[in-house]
């Protein structure tokens, strides 16, 4: 499993896909995910009130970007 950082923020990868390419941020504790989408112009911050157990990528954290992206993409 490889995490990509640069400039200390965490980078799109593979392993932990969020926003675009070229997007950067930073995962917190128990699944809080923060990061900025250029592409889109998305400043985007989940913090959660209970600890999640995975390692890359709350559930819930992936359904509601998820959820995010698919109304952007019927905007576009």
């Amino acid at each position: 499993m490889e995490l990509i950082f640069s400039l200390g923020f965490m980078k799109h990868c593979p392993v932990w896909g969020f926003g675009n390419e070229g997007s950067y941020g930073m995962p917190g504790s128990g699944g809080s995910l923060g990061f900025a989408d250029p592409k889109t112009g998305i400043g985007y911050a989940y913090v959660t009130n209970q600890m999640g157990t995975a390692l890359t990528g709350d559930p819930r954290d992936l359904a509601l970007r998820k959820a995010l992206y698919s109304v952007i993409a019927q905007d576009g």
